[in-house]
């Protein structure tokens, strides 16, 4: 849809029709889902939370599921589940689903062909069909496009959010050096739901090359309708919307064959991450600048609850000391000194005593 601007969304229906689509869904049918699954599944939790809707989010958390995972909320992308919707309406009948998008999720098998909206333009330019052209207004009653559970991405509004959890805090992290701030809440007691959703390029979330991720969402807001007094799709219709967080997989390689008398040296372990996403997990995890490495001071630190999970050391905040409070470490090993014994440490505090007592006895005398 912000690809198609200055063209409106009711245009890029028309133009969608005219190409011959029989239907014209919009995405924010999985926002909604995702946003009332999110809901449910946030009253079963008393503390801080992750929501993890994104392929994107999935695939920068693969390497720390293990340590994270009961404070993840996993789900699949609004595209999947809005494809899964569908399928679910048109049963027994199984239409063909194209998704014209960028958000990852368009490779599930969920959807039989996925395009990227250049591709869609250029299908309906060779149609001499052009988007701007098309009618403003529609002859017959469309698929809703209000929102009422949802934000672009399947996040849950603030309004309903507080309506079914008064105490529980928002917090949408939008800086894209995350981890740090990510770790802090969820070490904290306070009940919460975050989302870096955006701040990792979510396309559903209206994250775009060059745009800040602090307006994502607004800019998707501003071409869209006000919002529905209630619910715009019936939830009472199965749809699998739970998802699990990719794995990483570490294997080990074959021993190297030596020949004799030649000593083998040791081999390093090699990782393979295994992730339904096409993009790999190293493409896009943020890689630390090069140079002398950050000093992390204290101990693995350990969540509030009572089974005292260790979290990852990415989670862990990091605090680079002063230039000026640096001390300097030497590489020389130091002499050892010797250790006074309990009798040479009293002599020294009595001679210490005697020694006072002196000087204020010449200073009275000198009064």
């Amino acid at each position: 849809m912000l690809a198609a601007t200055p063209a409106t969304a009711v245009q890029l229906t028309h133009a969608c029709l005219g190409a011959g689509f029989d239907a014209v869904v919009p995405a924010s049918w999985g926002d909604e889902l995702i946003a009332a699954r999110v809901l449910d599944r946030l009253k079963r939790t008393d503390g801080p939370m992750l929501q993890c809707s994104c392929p994107r989010v999935q695939d920068r958390l693969a390497a720390h599921g293990d340590a994270i995972e009961p404070m993840l909320i996993c789900t699949v992308s609004p595209v999947v589940a809005a494809a899964e919707y569908l399928r679910a309406l048109y049963a027994p009948a199984r239409p063909v689903v194209t998704f014209a998008g960028a958000c990852p999720g368009g490779a599930s098998d969920t959807i039989d062909r996925w395009i990227q909206p250049a591709e869609l333009f250029a299908e309906l330019a060779d149609r001499g069909i052009v988007a701007g052209a098309q009618p403003t207004e529609f002859d017959v009653l469309p698929p809703d496009r209000r929102r009422f559970h949802s934000e672009p991405g399947g996040l849950p509004c603030r309004a309903v959010l507080h309506q079914h959890h008064p105490a529980l805090l928002a917090v949408e992290v939008d800086d894209q050096d995350f981890v740090t701030a990510v770790g802090q809440h969820l070490l904290g007691e306070q009940r919460m739901l975050l989302d870096v959703a955006a701040a990792v390029g979510c396309a559903c979330a209206g994250a775009v090359a060059g745009a800040s991720a602090t307006l994502a969402r607004a800019r998707v807001r501003e071409h869209e309708p006000p919002r529905a007094p209630s619910p715009v799709v019936d939830h009472a219709v199965p749809v699998a919307l739970d998802a699990d967080l990719p794995r990483v997989r570490v294997a080990a390689p074959a021993p190297a064959r030596v020949s004799a008398p030649v000593e083998a040296a040791p081999v390093a372990a090699l990782a393979t991450v295994s992730a339904p996403s096409p993009a790999p997990v190293e493409s896009i995890r943020r890689r630390s600048p090069p140079g002398l490495p950050r000093p992390v001071f204290g101990a693995a630190p350990r969540t509030s609850r009572a089974d005292g999970r260790v979290l990852p050391r990415a989670y862990v905040a990091r605090r680079r000391s002063s230039p000026r409070g640096m001390k300097s470490i030497s590489s020389e090993p130091r002499a050892s000194q010797p250790v006074a014994s309990p009798r040479e440490r009293l002599w020294w505090a009595a001679g210490g005593l005697i020694a006072g007592a002196v000087l204020v006895l010449l200073a009275l005398l000198v009064r």
